[in-house]
């Protein structure tokens, strides 16, 4: 009787035991469950993540390839615009200095008009005294340089004015046609090297060439144009377009040297205003790219 009351007094608390530890477990798999949950939940996000990073990356690259696209487009384009330019300064002094020209020959063919109208009023003016008449030329007389002794005409081409030539080469110069501005302005400096004018003509064969992108030959007159001519007009513009031939041809050191010359030469020239604003534009794009790097 004793033992079977004991049984019964033990028994409880087994079966009590085994209740909880029954509880305990499914409250571990619930919590296994929830972590499994959680860890799929993770995983899912952090894929999204990954993917959201990637476009990122994506729309990154290719807003820093459109970036370099439009700045190497505004770098062409201002190129272009920067020898338009150029271009157009250039012509520009040509058509002042043509008409400077035109003046002075206007001004030369007043004078000679006036000369002339001196002449006929003098030859109109009654004579004081008749000439004697001179009986050894009569009618039968032949007109000097015609008769069978007179010496033979002179068969080599005659030689153009030194002021139609260059007002030609000016003409073609500001016409686009330069290769006849070339032909023009070297026949100028064959026939009269030494003219006050001769340094610009040597300038234009430069421009000439420069306008039609060989940069090359344009390096060379102008550089006859600075060695040749020492105290010529146009020394700090051919040093100018000498510095943008070289940056041209892809030689930004050598162009940027020949541009700080040209400022140390000529610091309140126009032409060394230029040169700043080109040598600024050369610091700016090493800048710009350094930037786009970091």
């Amino acid at each position: 009787m004793l033992l079977s009351g004991l049984c019964l007094c033990v028994a409880p608390p087994a079966f009590a035991v085994s209740k909880e530890t029954i509880r305990i477990m499914e409250q571990l798999d619930a919590l296994q469950q929830a972590l499994q949950n959680l860890q799929k939940t993770v995983d899912t996000q952090t894929a999204v993540l990954k993917t959201l990073v990637e476009q990122t990356n994506d729309s990154v690259n290719a807003m820093k390839a459109r970036v370099d696209a439009l700045e190497k487009t505004n770098r062409e384009s201002l190129a272009k615009t920067d020898n338009r330019f150029d271009t157009m300064t250039g012509q520009m002094q040509a058509l002042s200095e043509s008409l400077e020209e035109v003046k002075t020959r206007v001004a030369k063919l007043t004078d000679q008009v006036a000369q002339t109208q001196t002449i006929i009023q003098t030859l109109n003016a009654p004579q004081a005294a008749q000439a004697p008449p001179n009986a050894a030329n009569g009618a039968g007389g032949s007109s000097p340089g015609t008769g069978p002794g007179s010496p033979p005409q002179d068969p080599r081409p005659r030689i153009p004015d030194a002021a139609t030539l260059y007002q030609s080469g000016i003409a073609d110069y500001n016409g686009g046609r330069y290769d006849l501005a070339i032909k023009d302005f070297q026949q100028y400096l064959q026939y009269y090297p030494d003219t006050e004018l001769a340094s610009n003509a040597q300038f234009y064969v430069g421009e000439a060439y420069y306008a039609q992108e060989e940069y090359p030959k344009a390096i060379d007159e102008y550089n006859k144009c600075l060695d040749r001519y020492p105290a010529g007009d146009k020394l700090p513009a051919a040093q100018l377009k000498k510095g943008y031939a070289l940056l041209d041809l892809g030689q930004s050191q050598a162009g940027a040297r020949e541009l700080r010359s040209l400022i140390q030469r000529y610091p309140n020239s126009r032409e060394a205003d230029l040169a700043r604003q080109r040598l600024k534009g050369l610091t700016a794009a090493p800048a710009a790219a350094r930037k786009r790097t970091r």
